[in-house]
């Protein structure tokens, strides 16, 4: 219960806006979202702004959600995720946009330098 807490307090405090633009192509649009991991064990999501909403979900191995939000990508989005309450293990994060579908896999280990986004 604290993980989601902690996850939903990031995501709802890091909400910024981007310049706006036009709508893009299913390729184009992949490529208009970064995901970064820092060594201080949190995660970073940039998206570019689409003409679009985007449903985004965090699930752990097993497929069990830890964290499910729907976002308007308008104005762009910049979030930044906690990892540091969740467990070692490897979880995906997950956003899909219209019929458009972006994922990563993400490895949280103990010591935050050797956590890792699976490219």
């Amino acid at each position: 219960m604290k993980t989601i807490f902690t996850l939903m307090l990031g995501l709802v405090a890091g909400t910024t806006s981007f310049a706006d633009s036009s709508a893009t192509t299913p390729a184009a649009a992949a490529t208009q979202t970064r995901v970064l991991m820092t060594t201080d064990h949190k995660i970073k999501l940039f998206v570019q702004p689409q003409s679009t909403k985007a449903q985004l979900t965090i699930q752990d191995d097993k497929g069990h959600t830890l964290l499910t939000n729907s976002v308007s990508l308008k104005k762009g989005w910049k979030q930044q995720f906690d990892i540091s309450e969740l467990g070692t293990g490897t979880y995906k994060l997950t956003m899909i946009t219209g019929q458009q579908l972006f994922s990563k896999t993400f490895v949280v280990q103990n010591q935050p330098n050797e956590s890792f986004i699976v490219q």
